[in-house]
């Protein structure tokens, strides 16, 4: 019984996501298309956002995990390291949209429909996943530290795109209206608060292992 649940809950949540994701990306590179920019330009933009890469592979990862459990990427997904690292991800997505961005853009119709579920729907129901339905194992308290290297990459990268083309994706490293020290101060406590909520994961999944 709990495993139809699990599996049931894995394949609305994955719909769901990949129903976002679609329309995010037809909608966005309409308008991107209608201000000049090219068809690979606009992908290449769409895919620069934090939260459209972490949606991206929450949605794969359920998708394989549901068809393709037993392939090399379905056993990478499964690992509690990779789906916990997932879920800090996608909860910094939610943390930093409803702290610091929500309040910068105003939306309306399909993209409001997208940025409700990418931000606030997706988050909270893929860690309720992860609570509910993912064995944890032990994970080691380095991992908070490993977990680190894919945001740094994503800065880095973000940085030098930025520097290039002039688009940033967020305001808070966008090297148009701050400069690269205001940047890096955003970014460090960026980095600490993916810190201190991987050691919160960690904490939580050896809590419940224990009990």
């Amino acid at each position: 019984m709990k495993n139809n649940t699990k599996i049931i809950y894995m394949a609305v949540l994955a719909i769901m996501i990949w129903v976002g994701l679609v329309i995010q990306f037809y909608i966005s590179t309409e308008k991107y298309l209608s201000q000049g920019r090219t068809f690979g330009g606009a992908i290449v933009q769409l895919l620069s956002y934090f939260t459209i890469q972490n949606n991206l592979l929450i949605a794969v990862a359920l998708t394989l995990l549901l068809l393709k459990p037993l392939s090399s990427w379905g056993r990478f997904f499964s690992s509690p390291s990779v789906l916990t690292a997932l879920s800090l991800y996608i909860t910094i997505v939610c943390l930093v949209y409803q702290i610091v961005l929500r309040r910068e853009h105003t939306q309306h119709g399909l993209f409001k429909f997208c940025d409700e579920i990418l931000h606030t729907l997706s988050p909270p129901l893929f860690v309720f996943f992860w609570l509910r339905f993912v064995d944890k194992g032990k994970l080691a308290w380095s991992k908070a530290f490993n977990w680190l290297i894919y945001p740094l990459i994503y800065f880095i990268y973000i940085i030098a795109r930025g520097a290039i083309t002039g688009y940033y994706p967020y305001s808070f490293i966008d090297g148009t209206k701050l400069t690269y020290g205001q940047i890096a101060v955003n970014f460090f406590f960026l980095l600490l608060t993916f810190l201190v909520l991987g050691m919160a994961f960690i904490g939580l999944s050896q809590l419940q292992k224990k009990s």
